[in-house]
């Protein structure tokens, strides 16, 4: 069969908002505009943010959703697509093109790409398609996936060996029991006669905390034998505040509710080793209240390069936490095929009725991983939260006087470096502005400014070889690494 007819179909829509587009987070729960970006040029389109749509969102956190709500809704959805396309190719292009994929038995990708952070609070795979009425998600072959803008994926070690894929099994039952045997049954199943290994006398972490999970990587790396896949299984909850987490073990034996910073600051240094995350719990990748600056937990960890997260936007039940696991890891061949495997789950949960497929999310950037030897020096621009780049002056109505500016910095393999110096150059050198990373590498800085400039910096730290370069002012996905000197 020629290439092009086994090929996946893949789009990626660009969005972000056009008031306020400096600050991913500056939403109000109003009728508001945003922007579309293609190859093609621009669109624009208006989402409601009424009763209706927020009463379906309520919906959907039900243990019954009303049918006719969520289909609304879906119809609500394409309506907001067939405006912001209707520029460039238009939506009705991609949904038969997407169709006749389907049919012809190629996989479809598709990648919301949001540069404001209400967007991913909204359940895309409930799009509803105008000629047929199917959601995105209940298309055989069709997967959803999300990449926050300027995100790149951790740079691979150096030294990683071929074959050496192995899955780490973390549970906790602080917040009631959870299917532990029947999760570690399966992967024991899954991993016989595939290309990564897991021993469940060495591989399970139980009663799992925040420390635990920590000391378990630390000590894998040190004996050689590093974690690629990370699956977890506990209970999720939402907070009072918008804010979703994880329920485990607390250092006194107590439940504690581990959320997306608390769980970023343990995974981030091993992200060039860990190339996957499943977060088998309820709410992993329910991002809380349209617009909430922690986002969901599944983000938090896909934003600091983790390669893959995938998550339950909604409840998870416990038969519906095993048959994910089962269906995930018998196809499961290593991080190249988290795509394939993730549609298999998605099958595996439609067959059983509910809303569990469309709960499914992946958070995934497109760009596949490099060799860290290959990020020497190179700077590595992102779109960042503003959507740098993507949006003209006339596309923009206002933009904000602060602007952010932040990423990781790396060692040569890989590692975050903590307590690298970040300077931003001003025009004088005495008026700089400076930061330092911390324990995952990551910076923040800010600078007053009228709207987006060009700016330089320079990063220093002792035994390395100091590296300067420019960036735009608003890009936050900034990521590079330093050589050691000679």
């Amino acid at each position: 069969m020629p290439p092009e007819e086994t090929a996946p179909y893949s789009l990626t829509i660009e969005v972000a908002r056009a008031e306020g587009a400096g600050d991913p987070h500056a939403f109000r729960c109003m009728r508001q505009d945003y922007v579309f970006r293609s190859t093609k040029g621009f669109g624009s389109a208006e989402f409601p943010w009424d009763e209706q749509v927020l009463g379906a969102m309520a919906q959907l956190l039900r243990p019954r959703p009303e049918p006719g709500a969520l289909q609304h809704l879906g119809e609500r959805l394409r309506t907001f697509l067939e405006q912001g396309l209707s520029t460039h190719e238009g939506w009705a292009h991609h949904e038969l093109a997407l169709l006749q994929a389907v049919e012809a038995g190629r996989p479809v990708y598709l990648t919301f790409r949001f540069g404001a952070a209400e967007l991913y609070s909204l359940p895309w795979e409930l799009v509803a398609l105008r000629t047929t009425g199917q959601h995105l998600g209940e298309l055989p072959g069709c997967l959803v996936q999300y990449e926050w803008p300027g995100v790149h994926p951790a740079p691979l070690p150096s030294r990683r060996l071929p074959g050496s894929d192995r899955v780490l099994f973390g549970w906790s039952a602080a917040a009631g029991e959870v299917p532990w045997r029947e999760h570690r049954e399966a992967l024991t199943q899954a991993s016989r006669g595939h290309r990564y290994g897991f021993e469940p006398e060495k591989d399970v972490v139980a009663r799992l905390s925040l420390t635990a999970l920590e000391q378990h990587l630390r000590e894998a790396v040190e004996a050689k034998r590093p974690v690629t896949a990370l699956h977890l299984l506990c209970h999720g909850t939402r907070q009072a505040g918008g804010t979703s987490g994880l329920v485990w073990d607390g250092a006194q034996g107590e439940p504690e509710v581990v959320d997306a910073a608390a769980l970023r600051r343990v995974l981030a240094p091993h992200a060039g080793w860990l190339r996957l995350v499943v977060l088998c719990a309820c709410y992993g990748g329910h991002a809380g209240a349209p617009g909430n600056a922690l986002g969901s937990v599944a983000q938090g960890l896909h934003r600091v390069g983790l390669e893959a997260v995938v998550s339950s936007r909604l409840p998870l039940s416990v038969a519906g936490s095993v048959r994910l696991t089962e269906s995930f890891y018998a196809n499961w061949q290593g991080p190249p095929s988290v795509r394939p495997a993730l549609l298999e789950a998605r099958r595996a949960l439609l067959r059983t009725g509910g809303l569990e497929w469309a709960s499914l999310q992946l958070f995934s950037p497109l760009e596949p991983p490099r060799a860290a030897s290959l990020l020497r020096r190179r700077l590595l621009l992102g779109l960042g939260a503003t959507a740098a780049g993507l949006l003209t002056t006339s596309a923009v109505r206002a933009m904000p006087r602060v602007q952010p500016l932040g990423g990781q910095v790396l060692d040569e393999e890989g590692r975050a470096l903590m307590g690298a110096r970040v300077t931003l150059l001003l025009s004088q050198r005495d008026d700089a502005l400076r930061v330092e990373t911390d324990e995952q590498g990551l910076f923040h800085l800010e600078l007053r400014a009228e709207r987006e400039a060009e700016v330089r910096f320079r990063v220093e730290k002792e035994g390395y070889l100091p590296f300067e370069s420019t960036a735009t002012l608003g890009n936050t996905g900034l990521g590079f690494s330093l050589e050691r000197e000679p």
